[in-house]
């Protein structure tokens, strides 16, 4: 038991250098978008919510997390590459494609290619989840359905099984990536438990 409470340390001591990481990334993302969007992070974060549904069903799923959009927007202003990291579902993934789409038109050109390359986290979660994600943008929806599980649930849920029941615990562990990507301690949990089954 000494051990399950010290890998939850572990995990929770890094959450402070997890959030200070994404502050500094988001604080990035967002100078970025503002010398680069038409309007700035604001417009950009504008044009997100008028553009992108978080649908019922998948917020009756409990399809929280983070998800990332890495894109490129050449220095003349066209749009590159578009992918999706830490998809949530293939939903969200749509919405998340058709919004770049729709930001054609919508970009400064620059002189620096060292300005063309973004990763925006946006973070899907229900109100009042408890989570530690973050994200440039944050979409807050209603409950719908069954309530989901809390980071805490999740942890106490890994630490409860991944001695016994490891697939249990790696389900756990896969949901807590979903949320934060960027922790890397639960990667790395992963990984232990993966070498188990």
């Amino acid at each position: 038991m000494v051990f399950a409470f010290s890998i939850k340390a572990n995990c929770q001591e890094s959450t402070a250098d997890v959030q200070s990481l994404l502050e500094k990334n988001n604080k990035i993302v967002k100078t970025l978008l503002d010398y680069r969007y038409k309007g700035g992070s604001g417009a950009f974060e504008r044009d997100f919510f008028l553009n992108v549904d978080y649908n019922q069903i998948s917020r009756q799923s409990c399809s929280v997390g983070t998800t990332i959009m890495q894109f490129t927007v050449y220095c003349d202003g066209t749009l590159g590459e578009f992918s999706i990291i830490n998809p949530i579902n293939d939903y969200i993934s749509s919405q998340l494609n058709k919004f770049f789409l729709l930001t054609n038109g919508n970009w400064n050109e620059c002189q620096n290619t060292d300005y063309e390359y973004f990763e925006v986290p946006i973070v899907f979660t229900i109100e009042g989840l408890q989570t530690e994600a973050k994200g440039v943008i944050t979409n807050y929806a209603e409950k719908e359905g069954v309530p989901c599980k809390c980071d805490n649930d999740l942890h106490e849920e890994y630490n409860k099984y991944k001695d016994k029941k490891p697939k249990k615990a790696l389900n756990a562990i896969n949901e807590l990536i979903k949320r934060n990507p960027y922790n890397e301690n639960y990667i790395k949990e992963r990984e232990k438990l993966q070498e188990k089954l």
